[in-house]
């Protein structure tokens, strides 16, 4: 959203409006209830001295000076009203210096320059050039002055004592100048705090612009996390479905030298490996894809259960993978599918650190206040040097072109957006264990909501 600047006359009431800072809410308010009641007021006391008071019309007598300032005033604190309802601040402003000019102006003219309420002016000048600009501001405060001066003019007419003209005309030119005075230096203001608030709206976008690159910034490096999984899972899925094409194939050979029943019988069996290997090529779609989706309470033991369905049907034979997790619900405020993503990672890591044969146990359960999940292999474990850098970004152990040091990064930043905690255990040769910890989601009862 760009800003027009026009650096000779724009109003601090526009530039608020085009922004759209919370000061707007406030001043709409002020501008609002204070032309609706200063109109309603002016209103009543024009009618009030037009039914109640001798020549009540336009006398220095009466309050004011009569009905004509305020019933003249009261279409402009009208016009004030209506303008803040049709949200046009700038011109609603505007109106209502116009109304307070005018009727300072009438209440004034039949008393002389001697008038108090004639040093209301320079008040309303400074106020007026600080709000509405320097051209409008400057203009309204001209046309005051010029009113003083011929108030003064005609006052000169009824005076009969000649010594008394110079100190009128001394006090109607200082009236005059300081008057200009106070709105020159309302321009002042006005170009100063029009300057500072273009100052903070710009460095306002600048940071709004720097939290936008830095989110872009995050998106880019959760997918470079899920890239690194899905090559990993994807060479796993590759290998299962050239062993599941093998049989096929062998299928097919024995059903060209088969008897019908025979065929029968082998084409079940064919359609039972097929169906076997569709979840690989779904779990790979669900990642390759993912849900990013927000946090719920769901039963982690359950999701444990459910994940490791699906990845002893994509590990090797010669991996052993075993599951032990409770029948009971185990309730944590999670997203599923980041928690998916994080067991993916913890069990890719375990099979790639297991040479040869060996074993992957997942374990959850709970304690007083927490849920944990255990990923447990029989690999080669970690140094307490290397353990104290894999949640570094780019850190790996892998020979180069073979990892990018992303997937416990991955698992950190998740566990940690997740208000949980990850726990390492390894030693050399004797393999690794990694626990996550989650709190506890309590629901209530089904006899309690009752």
């Amino acid at each position: 959203m760009r800003v027009p600047i026009q650096l000779s006359e724009e109003s601090l009431f526009g530039f608020l409006t085009s922004t759209r800072l919370p000061v707007v809410s406030s001043l709409s308010s002020l501008i609002r209830w204070t032309s609706l009641g200063q109109a309603v007021a002016c209103a009543s006391f024009g009618i009030a001295c037009l039914l109640f008071a001798d020549d009540g019309l336009w006398s220095p007598t009466l309050p004011w000076s009569g009905a004509l300032p305020a019933l003249v005033a009261t279409p402009f604190f009208v016009l004030a009203w209506m303008d803040w309802r049709a949200r046009r601040l700038q011109r609603a402003g505007t109106m209502m210096f116009v109304a307070w000019y005018a009727l300072t102006i009438l209440a004034n003219w039949p008393r002389g320059s001697f008038s108090a309420a004639w040093y209301v002016h320079p008040v309303l000048a400074l106020a007026a050039t600080t709000c509405l600009g320097v051209i409008p501001g400057l203009s309204l405060t001209m046309i005051a002055v010029c009113a003083l001066l011929l108030a003064t003019q005609m006052q000169v007419a009824d005076i009969l004592v000649p010594d008394v003209l110079p100190q009128l005309w001394v006090h109607a030119a200082s009236l005059c100048a300081v008057t200009l005075a106070s709105a020159l230096a309302g321009a002042i203001v006005n170009r100063l705090v029009f300057m500072a608030l273009v100052t903070a709206e710009s460095q306002r976008r600048k940071n709004f612009e720097s939290s936008r690159a830095l989110r872009h910034r995050e998106k880019l490096l959760r997918h470079a996390l899920r890239v690194e999984t899905i090559g990993d899972l994807a060479g796993m899925v590759c290998h299962q479905l050239r062993n599941t094409f093998q049989v096929l194939m062998g299928h097919i050979t024995m059903c060209s030298m088969a008897d019908d029943a025979e065929r029968v019988r082998r084409l079940a069996l064919m359609e039972q490996a097929l169906q076997q290997t569709r979840p690989l090529l779904d779990q790979l779609m669900r990642m390759a894809h993912p849900d990013e989706g927000t946090s719920v309470a769901c039963d982690v033991a359950e999701l444990v259960r459910q994940f490791h369905q699906q990845a002893r049907l994509i590990l090797p034979g010669s991996v052993q993978m075993t599951c032990e997790a409770p029948t009971e619900p185990t309730m944590v405020l999670l997203n599923p599918h980041g928690l998916v993503h994080t067991l993916w990672n913890l069990v890719i890591n375990a099979r790639q650190a297991i040479v040869g044969e060996g074993a992957i146990t997942l374990r959850c359960g709970r304690d007083r206040h927490q849920a944990w999940i255990e990923v447990v292999d029989t690999g080669s474990g970690m140094s307490k040097e290397v353990q104290a850098r894999i949640f570094d970004p780019y850190f790996t152990t892998k020979p180069p072109g073979q990892g990018t040091g992303l997937g416990l990064t991955a698992v950190d930043r998740f566990v940690r957006s997740s208000n949980g905690l990850v726990q390492v255990e390894s030693e050399v040769g004797l393999g690794t264990t990694f626990r996550l910890r989650f709190p506890i989601v309590e629901l209530p009862s089904a006899s309690a909501s009752a």
